[in-house]
């Protein structure tokens, strides 16, 4: 007991503040031990989970180098033969592709074509038989580089005049 305190009193302050903590809760260190191996499992996992991202968002951006290297790669052949495709079925005419955007993979390919004593224009202003030789030349500029086992073009001709005719079937 404490200097000047009655022991009594002091056993009886003692004993109302143990009646107010209430129950034992005698299972308490067994309830623990069961949430604490929950909440290790739980950790376990979600750290297992973070790490899977961390190795999908690197799988992701290898990907998409491969990707962007890829396409790439096939966009300046297309590029190319488009030139060259072009410049057969428009004897002296220019074609070009462009990316329109930073990402390659986001980004939008233009097409600028030159028919032969004409200036550099979009599609859009294009005739309809130029926009069709133009159409063409892309399509076997893009089959240069992947090749298809047939194609089949159904009235491919039929914007064309005579002379694009010829050209077409030279081609």
């Amino acid at each position: 007991a404490r200097a000047g305190e009655d022991p009594a009193m002091r056993l009886s302050s003692l004993k109302e503040k143990f009646r107010r903590l209430g129950p034992v809760n005698e299972l308490a260190v067994t309830e623990y031990s069961e949430k604490k191996e929950r909440h290790d499992f739980l950790t376990r996992q979600r750290d297992d989970l973070v790490e899977a991202k961390l190795q999908l968002l690197e799988a992701i951006g290898k990907i998409n180098e491969t990707a962007k290297t890829l396409f790439l790669e096939t966009f300046t052949q297309i590029q190319e033969n488009l030139k060259r495709t072009f410049g057969a079925l428009f004897i002296g005419g220019q074609a070009d592709l462009f990316l329109n955007g930073d990402d390659p993979l986001e980004a939008e390919i233009e097409i600028k074509a030159r028919p032969r004593g004409k200036q550099p224009q979009s599609l859009a202003l294009l005739s309809g038989g130029d926009k069709a030789l133009t159409a063409i030349a892309l399509l076997f500029a893009i089959y240069q580089v992947k090749p298809s086992p047939y194609c089949i073009l159904d009235e491919v001709d039929a914007p064309l005049d005579d002379h694009n005719v010829e050209r077409f079937c030279d081609l």
